[in-house]
């Protein structure tokens, strides 16, 4: 299900225009699925974390490839938990990317 934002970096290069596509389109489908709108916010949030990182900064092989591994964790916890847990495990899920993502540093 959340799979393809993932396909969709690693087609593309894994750089920040495929990051900004990923935000991009997250964001818009939120509109038209309300069951998933709050899934698909993180995902916008972790890819246009990326962005805002890395855009008009340097990217290493090794950065790219962290920053890869972990957009690809939190899309199949998401992914898992809509495509084959109950509602609780799916606020789990939620719930687990969002610290994750409360966690980070806050870029300034």
């Amino acid at each position: 299900m959340y799979e393809s934002f993932v396909n969709v970096l690693r087609e593309k290069g894994a750089g920040v225009r495929a990051y900004r596509e990923c935000a991009t389109v997250a964001r818009e489908q939120i509109g038209h699925d309300d069951d998933n709108a709050a899934a698909l916010f993180l995902i916008s949030v972790t890819a246009q974390k990326f962005v805002d990182s890395y855009d008009d900064q340097p990217l290493t092989v090794e950065a790219a490839g962290k920053e890869l591994e972990r957009f690809s964790e939190i899309v199949g916890l998401l992914d898992q938990a809509y495509a084959e847990g109950s509602a609780a495990e799916r606020i789990a899920a939620l719930n687990a990317v969002a610290a994750k993502l409360a966690d980070e540093p806050v870029n300034s």
